[in-house]
């Protein structure tokens, strides 16, 4: 392992033991290892060692995914074959998320190298480090990028560090140049970074409350881009975080999980009111659009024929305005069936999705229903058998009092035959 690469272990090993106590730490690396990859498998081994100490009292559930970013924009899962096309958002008060990202289940440093080896065989890891330090990055402000990324790793609630690995012949001299500079001014600023403590399910409850007054605020208002964009932003956002809420279940060891097993919670709903509305915002876009395209069609056209009139009064011939007229009409009813007919293929689409929205929500209260019943029923079996057991034991108290008070009658009648016959 190179000096550079040492020093770099040692500077970052203080704010590894930070992750456990909330904190993040991002660590970029410019340039590729020239022989088998060591410094993440190592990092990995330091961040079990510092985070997670052996010989803790609580269980700790460790997972790891992984990511590969392009520069071209493209975003692959690399523990999943198929995930490809995933959405990097930011999320408060995470910080970057990957949507759908694959986790799985390791053990110790050794489980989660072996995992990074495996899945990062023959890949590149080259990023765009050095235009985004040289502020030369030309889609540093695109959310989801791979600059806008490298960006807010840079400058996010996170403890970072960088190495860079320069070879002259990959980049040029004055890129470099740049980089470090970049590199030192970023240095000298002064961050405060803080843990992420959060409650997800509070968290939930919250954005739901939002989104609901982000609905409601929308409904009787002319939908705009924007308006549909802050909605689906919202709905990704909750989703992400509904994800986070449910970890606390499926954190557990596996023997853990064994002895505790939560019932099954019922499928959140659907909401089909917010997606007939987002599905009626899209519809009347696309006869906006549609509108303007026949307009620009039509206007395409009167120009074609002022054109032949103008060609035809030079040849000494006069145009056709009924037939002008008529192809016209004709040209423009073409196109509104054409529009009619897109309009009513997506008019069906929405009314299949929303069929399959009402069907799953119908399903979800009706399980929601059935867990109300049950949880409802055993606490009112639970309160019988309470009530069972007291009127038991009282009706045992009342027995039992009954039976002495018998004995004392008893004993008071053969004292009373005593004291008749010894007055006799």
């Amino acid at each position: 392992m190179l000096e550079a690469e040492q020093e770099l272990l040692a500077q970052v090993q203080p704010a590894l033991g930070s992750v456990g106590r909330g904190y993040s730490v991002a660590l970029l690396l410019r340039g590729r290892e020239r022989e088998a990859p060591c410094l993440v498998p190592r990092l990995l081994q330091m961040l079990f060692e510092e985070a997670l100490p052996p010989g803790g009292c609580d269980p700790v559930f460790s997972t790891l995914s992984l990511v590969q970013l392009s520069p071209s924009g493209r975003t692959r899962d690399l523990l999943s074959s198929r995930a490809e096309g995933l959405s990097v958002l930011e999320v408060a008060p995470l910080g970057l998320v990957v949507e759908n990202a694959t986790e799985m289940e390791v053990s110790d440093s050794r489980a989660a190298s072996e995992l990074y080896l495996q899945a990062t065989v023959g890949e590149g890891r080259d990023c765009p480090l050095l235009q985004v330090l040289a502020g030369k990055a030309a889609d540093e402000q695109v959310e989801g990028s791979l600059p806008w990324i490298v960006s807010w790793l840079l400058e996010g609630n996170n403890y970072n560090g960088i190495l860079l690995r320069l070879d002259p012949q990959g980049s040029s001299l004055s890129l470099f140049q740049a980089a470090l500079l970049g590199a030192a001014g970023r240095r000298m600023r002064v961050r405060q970074v803080k843990p992420t403590l959060w409650d997800a399910a509070e968290e939930a409850r919250t954005r739901r409350a939002g989104l609901k007054s982000l609905r409601s605020g929308l409904l009787g208002v002319p939908l705009t881009d924007s308006g549909l964009s802050q909605l689906g932003r919202a709905l990704r956002e909750l989703q992400v975080v509904k994800s986070w809420s449910r970890h606390p279940g499926s954190r557990l060891p596996k023997g853990v999980r064994a002895e505790v097993q939560p019932e099954p919670q019922a499928r959140q709903a659907p909401d089909v009111a917010l997606q007939f509305l987002l599905a009626q915002a899209r519809r009347q876009r696309l006869r906006e659009q549609h509108q303007l395209w026949i307009q620009e069609e039509l206007k395409h056209l009167d120009q074609e024929q002022a054109g032949d009139e103008v060609k035809g009064l030079v040849a000494g011939e006069e145009a056709s305005t009924a037939s002008q007229r008529w192809h016209r009409e004709q040209a423009a009813l073409r196109l509104q069936l054409e529009a009619l007919q897109a309009e009513r293929d997506t008019a069906e689409q929405d009314l299949v999705a929303l069929y399959d929205l009402h069907v799953q929500a119908t399903r979800a209260q009706t399980c929601h229903l059935l867990q109300v019943f049950r949880a409802w029923r055993g606490m009112w079996e639970e309160q019988t058998k309470t009530t069972e057991q007291r009127h038991r034991h009282l009706l045992a108290g009342i027995l039992q009092d009954t039976i002495n008070l018998a004995a004392q009658n008893q004993e008071l009648q053969a004292q009373n035959r005593q004291l008749r016959e010894g007055a006799d």
